[in-house]
């Protein structure tokens, strides 16, 4: 029991230090504003599956010229295999779709194709927070259970403000998501770089 409780521990610890940076969520709030103009273009629609790899790349990229000269380098070990995950998923989507069919059952009609239109923000919002709550429970940051309330509520508001098109309330949800995800890594990112000045190659050396 304790070695397990001690794993449990070291990969929160190493989930937290990956995650410090605050690059992670200005990316993502990028993807959102790209997913916000690809749904008023429908020919642009691939273009956010498009970008996941050159993401993981800057990623990569702004770690490795920001992030590793500061903190060091630790390499981040799996912790679910590729089928439990995709489980993981499917059943979150499940509920998500679950609980929106209930919601039009008792306040709406769930036969109607306009009502799942109207709160179709709110579903994607449900959809989008499972990864929030996947990046909160495996590094405990506070700012990742926040991301996780703001994608559903925002999704929840921009269902019961008006709108136009169906479209124009997903992209009202993918901006608003997006603005949060960017102003939040860039004040954690603010803050790392002042709390944690580049360590010479001395003071690496003496922590190797």
């Amino acid at each position: 029991m304790t070695e397990s409780l001690s794993q449990t521990d070291l990969q929160r610890r190493a989930a937290r230090y990956d995650s410090q940076d605050g690059i992670g969520e200005f990316l993502v709030g990028c993807l959102f504003f790209f997913i916000a103009r690809a749904v008023v273009d429908p020919h642009l629609a691939w273009v956010p599956a498009l970008l996941v790899f050159p993401l993981r790349w800057a990623l990569r990229f702004f770690k490795e010229r920001f992030t590793y000269p500061r903190a060091g380098y630790v390499k981040l070990q799996p912790t679910e295999t590729g089928p439990e995950l995709g489980r993981g998923m499917l059943l979150y989507l499940g509920v998500v779709v679950f609980i929106a069919a209930a919601v039009l059952v008792v306040w709406g009609d769930v036969t109607s194709w306009d009502q799942w239109m109207k709160w179709l923000p709110a579903v994607m919002g449900g959809f989008c927070s499972g990864a929030f709550l996947y990046l909160a429970q495996r590094s405990g940051l506070w700012r990742h259970y926040a991301l996780f309330v703001a994608s559903i509520s925002w999704g929840v508001a921009c269902s019961l403000l008006p709108a136009r098109t169906v479209y124009e309330g997903i992209q009202h949800w993918a901006l608003g998501l997006g603005l949060i995800c960017v102003l939040t890594g860039i004040a954690v990112f603010a803050h790392f770089v002042r709390t944690h000045p580049v360590r010479d190659e001395e003071g690496a050396d003496e922590h190797a």
